[in-house]
């Protein structure tokens, strides 16, 4: 099945051109406005091959069976705003599956379009350096991670950087003291790198920084330094719910300063994840883990390409209650 989405001004000028490129076989997904006009997603299904009555039967229960899928596919893309063209390309992966179950079909084209990593490939042999803007729960996730190493009876050091914030070592120590985790507040790339070289070999190292502006160009270059002095693995964390253009364009800028990897968070308040979706995309970062819960324990789950698909399409639009609808 070919998909493609057409935008005119009016829906006679977006039907026209599904028209002239699709023809008359062509079959309409959905029409929806947005600020550039009207937008119409258009199927047009693969010329089959000849075959007895049954067989072109089951072909076309196949068909709409996919025509569903897609359907649903791009409901939950547009919800949580994924950019057109990615959402595109998603849905023309799903439509190529012969799957009839439409959330395989999801999870498939978000395995085509995203890259996953399991949080427990990165082992204690390089540390795991948090980055990102201020605000995005960079600590948070720290403590978090922390506590994945204690789940597995494994030893852990918090190495901040944030320790000079207001409260911030007071916060730092009462995380490692919960978790029984070692803790060492260093300020300079140099202090990182010795504190990261005097871990134990069993030790996993996690180190917390500063928030960063993005698109400051000396503070980016502080974090590469601190990384190349440590040896470690930089890994974007980066709050859900923000504009998809945004967020692309803050995962690119740390992508430029070396991170690989990214933790999503707040994801539990959160209705819309599509800049998530972006930010990983454009800057071909792996998905390591999400943060769901403010809480310490439990607050970090696995992501798979099935375990997102299943999160995107629970998401639904905040519904004021009566009573704050009311006047």
């Amino acid at each position: 099945m070919l998909l493609r989405t057409f935008t005119g001004k009016t829906a006679a000028e977006a039907m026209a051109q599904v028209r002239q490129l699709l023809g008359d076989e062509a079959i309409i997904l959905s029409t929806q406005d947005d600020d550039a006009g009207v937008r119409v997603t258009a199927a047009l299904e693969q010329a089959a091959q000849p075959a007895a009555a049954p067989a072109k039967a089951a072909a076309t229960r196949q068909s709409w069976d996919e025509l569903e899928a897609t359907d649903h596919i791009a409901a939950v893309l547009d919800h949580h705003r994924v950019p057109r063209g990615l959402a595109d390309r998603m849905l023309n992966t799903a439509a190529n599956l012969a799957s009839d179950d439409w959330m395989m079909a999801f999870a498939a084209s978000l395995d085509h379009a995203l890259s996953f990593k399991p949080l427990g490939d990165l082992g204690p042999e390089r540390p795991v350096m948090l980055i990102g803007p201020s605000g995005a729960g960079k600590s948070v996730t720290a403590a978090k991670l922390c506590a994945c190493a204690r789940l597995a009876e494994a030893r852990s050091v918090l190495i901040t950087m944030d320790g000079g914030k207001a409260g911030g070592r007071a916060q730092a120590e009462t995380f490692t003291k919960a978790l029984q985790a070692r803790l060492v507040c260093a300020d300079t790339p140099a202090a990182v790198a010795e504190a990261a070289a005097a871990r134990a070999a069993d030790e996993i190292a996690i180190i917390d920084t500063v928030g960063c502006n993005p698109f400051d160009a000396a503070e980016r270059r502080i974090l590469s330094e601190t990384a190349e002095a440590a040896g470690a693995d930089l890994v974007l964390v980066l709050p859900a719910g923000g504009d998809p253009a945004e967020a692309a364009d803050t995962a690119l800028a740390f992508a430029e300063t070396g991170a690989r990897y990214l933790i999503p968070t707040r994801l539990d308040a959160a209705r819309r994840i599509g800049g998530v979706i972006s930010a990983a995309h454009v800057a071909e970062m792996s998905l390591l883990a999400a943060g769901v819960s403010r809480h310490i324990g439990g607050g970090l789950i696995a992501v798979n390409p099935v375990s997102l698909a299943r999160l995107l399409a629970t998401r639904q639009p905040f519904q004021p209650s009566t009573l704050l609808a009311a006047d």
